[in-house]
């Protein structure tokens, strides 16, 4: 059996003529205000309400004016939306109390910012049974592989333009 070894050296030039990414990503709808992301947005902003606070339904309506239709984010901008987030009662720093009761209603000292407590919110689950702290990570946890197949499902359906 008569075997030969061959050194070979391949030298050659490839050329790729394409658009840049950014450009190529915005045509298929995936940057950041693009049909995917928006389509996605509005899907977690649907279904992230299961997961947050509902007493008044005040915090959930607010996100809901106050998050744009092609912004890629949910805004919650409400002076207690971290307490909410958390789950944690915030207290004043310097008297440890979450605030005083005044004629007028419970009131906090002026100025004053508030820090995290060690003591958990407890949330009214009497309208959202799934309510709790750390909206998006509990909806991540529950419904997460269903938006993805949903996500998925969506791009083929639009198909490459």
């Amino acid at each position: 059996m008569w075997r030969q070894e061959v050194d070979m050296n391949v030298v050659g030039r490839v050329q790729v003529d394409m658009k840049p990414v950014k450009q190529i990503m915005k045509r298929l709808g995936i940057d950041a205000r693009g049909d995917v992301q928006r389509f996605h947005t509005a899907n977690v902003k649907r279904r992230i309400q299961k997961y947050m606070p509902y007493r008044t339904g005040a915090t959930i309506k607010l996100m809901i004016a106050q998050s744009p239709v092609n912004e890629p984010f949910l805004h919650v901008n409400v002076p207690y939306a971290r307490m909410l987030y958390y789950g944690k009662v915030m207290v004043d720093p310097e008297t440890g109390m979450a605030g005083f009761l005044t004629p007028n209603g419970w009131r906090s000292r002026r100025g004053a910012a508030k820090v995290a407590s060690d003591r958990d919110l407890q949330y009214d689950k009497t309208r959202n049974p799934r309510a709790g702290p750390f909206w998006d990570r509990r909806l991540t946890a529950a419904e997460g592989q269903q938006m993805a197949t949903e996500l998925q499902d969506y791009v083929r359906r639009r198909g490459s333009p």
